[in-house]
């Protein structure tokens, strides 16, 4: 066989030719196509990867969503126990507090009634005792019992001063003295009695002699501008009145 370089070049121009119509109309296109294709792919496994993040960050969001969710949930239960446990607490002081006025209430309103009664009690018991000894001192008294009263009479003139005793008798000098006695004085204790007064007040002054059994014992000396009382009736009336006035023990 002979070989031929003719040949042999057209074969191999023709060879670089199809070269370079590939490569100008298949190849390029072709490669054009595949960067574009790929191109495509990455811009999609772009968009899938921001899809993707996307969706983890929506799935984050959603899982705090549910965190946030729960946690106000029982943050709200939480709320709500306390409120109620609050307001429970309030109920119960407020019925604590209710319960122990009822209770002071009741306890004053004993002790009220306690100390009404009490009271109520020794006014009586101090208004017996009175009227027991006025009895008893009615019972002992007599005409000689009068006579120990002059003797009160003529100390308390003799210590009162000298200006005060004065003011018992009008400025002219002239006047009376009423003496009042439980019992009547005899012709002897009466003149005892003027003698003794006329000493202190002077002997121009007229005495009179009256009685009054409810004096019970004493003397009223009435004068025209003053009274002077010795005598167990008003005594025990101003007893009584001091008694009545004053706090007794409970």
């Amino acid at each position: 066989m002979n070989f031929s370089w003719w040949t042999f070049a057209l074969q191999a121009a023709n060879f670089l030719i199809l070269i370079w119509l590939l490569q100008r109309f298949l190849f390029k296109p072709v490669k054009a196509i595949v960067a574009r294709r790929k191109e495509e792919i990455d811009h999609a496994l772009t968009e899938a990867s921001a899809e993707k993040q996307s969706a983890e960050r929506l799935k984050q969001e959603l899982e705090a969503s549910k965190s946030a969710i729960s946690a106000e949930r029982q943050k709200m239960l939480d709320d709500a126990r306390a409120m109620l446990s609050a307001e429970r607490q309030r109920i119960i002081e407020e019925a604590r507090r209710e319960a122990e006025k009822v209770h002071d209430q009741a306890l004053k309103h004993l002790e009220e009634e306690r100390t009404g009664a009490g009271d109520k009690l020794y006014q009586r018991s101090v208004e017996l005792a009175t009227n027991l000894a006025e009895r008893m001192l009615r019972e002992i008294a007599v005409g000689s019992i009068e006579q120990p009263f002059l003797g009160r009479v003529i100390d308390y003139l003799d210590r009162m001063p000298p200006e005060e005793r004065a003011r018992l008798l009008p400025r002219n000098g002239a006047s009376n003295l009423m003496v009042t006695t439980a019992h009547p004085l005899d012709a002897h204790a009466q003149s005892d009695w003027r003698e003794q007064i006329g000493q202190r007040l002077g002997a121009s002054l007229g005495v009179t002699f009256d009685t009054d059994p409810t004096l019970i014992a004493g003397t009223v000396l009435t004068f025209p501008h003053a009274i002077l009382n010795f005598n167990w009736r008003d005594s025990l009336a101003l007893a009584l009145k001091e008694i009545h006035g004053n706090d007794h023990p409970r």
